[in-house]
């Protein structure tokens, strides 16, 4: 079974001036991850606005990642949608692609009340890409509020090609009794990034998120400091983290991550609606007080 390893970046999606989608911009992003000793790009999650792109610019944002990032990032395919024909269709493609696995959140009107039909809905998502492995993807965003325990517990063995949870949620009770799931046989992607100390004594060994696109060094920095003993270092990254994703929440999250990334040289452009509509000069300085707090 499929275990990941390391910082995984849940990637942005970058846009024109048009609005339409900058597939130009995705070798460069892709050699950034790279260079920063990223494992692994989740693509069209949340933080790329998947849910707010056609399938059609899904499927090419999916050729663009594998063709710029195939041999040196893991790739996984968020390929969740309000339709199961929708996700059929991506996740063809993700196999097509050779992606590594694929990810999906539970629907956000129509949802899942109990254990037993989120472990439906889920093989129903699954089944149409029995050769790769699959990721139900767990955010508070969804309105679904299963414990992830009693999800594995219940799916294992319902769902073949079930490997694991992305868990984007505060509730670290449940993250680690999901950890210990069937005998911690499942992959269990800890997503809340100023929850990351947290999550590494609570022996998780992979995370998705999405600052790790442009300050990838301080996840470094404080995972080296965990495993050395080195509590103040740890401490104080955990606080540039956590005012860090301040900044973010301030300034329109998706927004302003898209913002930060100027730190790397990329222009991700604007998110679409209907998340905030930053100017240049707000993104500046966006990207600039964030360049200051990693500086410290």
């Amino acid at each position: 079974m499929l275990k990941l390893k390391g910082l995984i970046a849940a990637a942005f999606t970058p846009f024109a001036e048009n609005g339409e989608v900058n597939y130009g911009m995705i070798p460069k992003m892709a050699d950034s991850l790279s260079a920063d000793s990223i494992t692994g790009v989740y693509v069209c999650g949340s933080t790329g606005e998947g849910i707010s792109c056609s399938v059609e610019e899904r499927i090419q944002l999916m050729k663009a990642w594998s063709k710029a990032a195939k041999g040196r990032l893991t790739l996984i395919a968020h390929t969740g949608a309000l339709s199961l024909k929708d996700i059929s269709v991506l996740n063809r493609k993700a196999v097509e692609l050779e992606y590594d696995a694929f990810s999906v959140i539970p629907p956000t009107f129509f949802k899942p009340g109990n254990v037993r039909e989120l472990t439906d809905y889920c093989r129903a998502a699954a089944e149409s890409a029995p050769e790769l492995p699959f990721y139900y993807y767990h955010t508070m965003k969804s309105g679904v509020e299963i414990p992830m325990r009693d999800f594995l517990e219940y799916a294992d063995g319902r769902i073949p090609n079930l490997a694991g949870v992305k868990f984007n949620h505060h509730n670290l009770h449940d993250f680690q009794n999901a950890l210990h799931a069937c005998g911690g046989k499942y992959d269990v992607v800890f997503g809340v990034d100023e929850f990351f100390a947290g999550a590494l004594a609570l022996g998780t060994k992979a995370f998705i998120g999405s600052t790790y696109n442009y300050s990838a060094c301080l996840y470094h920095r404080i995972w080296k400091a965990f495993e050395a003993g080195d509590w103040k270092t740890v401490e104080e990254d955990m606080r540039r983290v956590c005012l860090g994703v301040d900044l973010l929440i301030r300034n329109g999250g998706i927004s302003a991550g898209k913002a930060m990334m100027l730190l790397k040289g990329i222009d991700c452009g604007k998110a679409r609606l209907p998340l905030k509509q930053l100017s240049p000069e707000e993104r500046k300085a966006i990207s600039e007080a964030m360049k200051r707090l990693l500086e410290k």
